[in-house]
């Protein structure tokens, strides 16, 4: 749980998931994860997880294996740790297609909130 990771952005939010990153959860772990934002911030972003390391950057620039769609406003409170990710899947706040194993995991290896 960081409290320091604070954006006040939905893109901030994005960019900032390395300083959050934990590359010991990740071992092994390799995906393309694309946000797909809409609403007051929206835009794509691609963010790739693998040896152990994360990187993001703007666009959709390669196959994602998991894509978030969601509000960015939404994004942004799940980020701050204001909302749970994960009772916002349950209640169906936004959508994921593709790998969902990857998302179980996804909240150890970007420990937000």
């Amino acid at each position: 749980m960081s409290m320091t990771f604070q954006p006040t952005t939905a893109s901030a939010a994005v960019e900032g998931l390395p300083q959050v990153f934990d590359p010991a959860t990740a071992a092994g772990v390799e995906a393309v994860v694309l946000f797909d934002l809409s609403g007051r911030e929206p835009g794509q972003w691609t963010v790739v997880v693998r040896d152990a390391t994360c990187r993001v950057t703007h666009g959709r620039t390669m196959e994602p294996t998991v894509t978030l769609s969601m509000d960015s406003d939404l994004w942004l409170a799940i980020a701050r740790g204001e909302k749970s990710g994960r009772d916002a899947f349950m209640n169906g706040e936004y959508q994921v297609a593709g790998d969902l194993m990857f998302m179980m995991r996804f909240g150890k290896i970007f420990p937000v909130g």
